[in-house]
């Protein structure tokens, strides 16, 4: 199989990249900060931006940002997706209005208070072009394409399950995309990370490549190192080869 590296749809940037002035209004923007009520230090990001993992970025002020956020200010059509966990894993919250104070919040806001380890940031995301409406209306240069979540779905179940959805899963991933802005990557992580894969896909490509460099199956220990590999860095079938080719049992092997 083919699998396809998926370039992610933000850009994510590296930690220096955020000590913007949070005086800078120019455009859409996010900032989070520390404290209740928009007070403390602040991390400013615009649409395109992310943080993979805040445990790597400090606020303005110089203090360590991961799981320190309790309020967030939204302007100017930006869109904020935030996660518990780092790399954009974990319970997601899309949050495109102000949030004066996470400790306050319902019990699906609540739980994110002072837990936010990954951002994301993109232009909101509008209704379509009503009916009649001309191409070159000037308010919809600036929006962002729409997107097509059961492609998304089905284009990542092909390459990575080599499969098309089921309907429950086609239902769940739906959501995702639309309710919490997942991206095609988070998609395709999630797949890659499921049962299925795990057993049926995972076992066969890593027996494969292992028969051909080593001569033999994939062992348990083997097998998770090169599975997190997969997931986590999108390890081809080269890069596993390259690496077996880097082990003393390859350098030790008997030779014909």
């Amino acid at each position: 199989m083919n699998l396809r590296r998926a370039l992610p749809l933000l850009a994510v940037l590296p930690a220096l990249a955020f000590a913007q002035p949070r005086n800078d209004h120019r455009g859409p923007r996010v900032v989070l900060f520390e404290h209740p009520n928009f007070q403390g230090g602040a991390i400013v990001l615009r649409p395109g931006e992310a943080i993979d993992n805040l445990a790597r970025v400090n606020f303005d002020d110089g203090r360590r940002a991961n799981d320190r956020i309790t309020s967030i200010l939204v302007e100017g059509g930006a869109d904020v997706t935030v996660y518990t966990d780092a790399y954009f894993r974990g319970d997601a919250l899309r949050v495109t209005d102000d949030l004066r104070d996470l400790s306050r919040g319902d019990h699906r806001v609540i739980r994110f208070n002072d837990r936010i380890s990954s951002i994301r940031v993109d232009f909101r995301r509008g209704p379509e072009r009503p009916p009649g409406r001309g191409h070159d209306d000037d308010r919809d240069h600036d929006r962002p394409p729409r997107i097509d979540p059961d492609k998304i779905v089905r284009r990542a179940y092909q390459d990575i399950l080599e499969r098309e959805p089921d309907e429950s899963g086609l239902r769940h991933f739906r959501s995702m995309i639309v309710d919490r802005g997942w991206s095609e990557k988070q998609v395709r992580d999630s797949l890659r990370a499921s049962d299925e894969y795990r057993v049926t896909y995972m076992t066969a490509r890593l027996n494969r490549v292992y028969r051909e460099v080593l001569g033999r199956d994939v062992d348990p220990r083997g097998f998770e190192h090169y599975r997190n590999k997969i997931i986590e860095h999108d390890w081809s079938d080269d890069d596993i080869r390259r690496d077996l080719r880097n082990s003393e049992e390859y350098r030790n092997r008997p030779r014909s």
